[in-house]
């Protein structure tokens, strides 16, 4: 019986062993891709550098005449900036767009900081003033994003001529703990390299060409995967940065994708932010009516009319 033990405790040892030696080659073989995907993949924008280490990935659209605002892009959680490139086409055509990538988001890079609401606001804010652009600002946030852009414009209120909100996230709607544990699990297969193993399917297959392959790959860099699961992970404070928040006249456009009578009512809910307030559904869905070239046509149609009546 002794001998039985023995055998089987040095024979876990040796699968134990085997396991950690596994994970470490894997770990090894995972940054060496990263590195080179980092050489084939850079920046599409310009890397700001707002100190402590920290630096933030803008990109722009267009061309800013004298007086006119800059549309200042947020983008969705587990998206980077790349999300807006329709967006960013076809509103360029008549005005100047900013996207970026929140801290630790795609090609922002940095130290681990607080991942919450106010936190991405003050990057932006930092970056925005590095980067030489200037106010007024208008706003335009997809689905998470909306928690950053509306910290954003309760930091730079005076700054800030208008807000739209594409079927964003409400704080007062549930999901943020399983959103979390889901991106948290998908940070995890990233580290374990499953994503190279089983590649998934393109995400941003109907964005414009040459912007599809950059976007799949930065989507599952370590960085971006564990920066996910941390911006959800701090759902709870990134509400508590917001709820508040109202923002007195400030002409807002709230924009709802197709979904149930719940989510539309949680949409127009949103319409409180503001005492000048308009609303809209469109027929498209919450992801395609900014990666989807038609939709995204819809959503840019819906801005540029609002804009206009600014």
């Amino acid at each position: 019986m002794r001998s039985r033990i023995r055998r089987f405790a040095r024979a876990t040892l040796h699968i134990a062993a085997i396991a950690v030696i596994a994970v470490i080659a894997t770990m090894t073989v995972q940054a060496h891709l990263e590195q080179q995907e980092r050489a084939a993949f850079p920046p599409p924008g310009q890397m700001v550098d707002i100190g402590g280490g920290e630096r933030i990935h803008v990109r722009t659209w267009g061309e800013r005449e004298a007086g006119t605002p800059a549309l200042i892009l947020d983008a969705s959680a587990a998206m980077p900036s790349s999300e807006w490139a329709w967006i960013g086409q076809m509103l360029g055509q008549g005005h100047f767009l900013v996207a970026y990538d929140r801290p630790g988001m795609a090609w922002s890079d940095g130290p681990k900081k607080p991942r919450d609401a106010a936190s991405a606001a003050r990057a932006l804010t930092a970056a925005l003033a590095v980067a030489h652009i200037e106010p007024p600002y208008v706003v335009i946030a997809h689905s998470y994003g909306g928690f950053s852009s509306r910290a954003f414009v309760g930091l730079n209120r005076d700054d800030v001529a208008g807000l739209v909100l594409l079927d964003t996230t409400n704080p007062n709607g549930g999901g943020g703990a399983g959103f979390a544990a889901f991106y948290r699990a998908r940070a995890w297969q990233g580290h374990a390299a499953l994503f190279r193993l089983f590649p998934p399917q393109n995400s941003f297959s109907s964005l414009p060409l040459f912007e599809q392959a950059p976007a799949q790959v930065v989507s599952h860099w370590r960085s971006h995967l564990d920066t996910t699961a941390e911006e959800l992970e701090a759902w709870p404070a990134s509400v508590a940065d917001i709820r508040d928040l109202t923002f007195g006249d400030l002409p807002v456009l709230v924009v709802s994708a197709r979904g149930s009578a719940a989510h539309l009512d949680l949409q127009r809910d949103m319409l409180g932010v503001s005492g000048s307030s308009d609303y809209v559904e469109l027929d498209v869905d919450h992801v395609g009516m900014l990666l989807v070239e038609d939709q995204a046509r819809l959503s840019s149609d819906a801005i540029e009319g609002w804009l206009g009546e600014l």
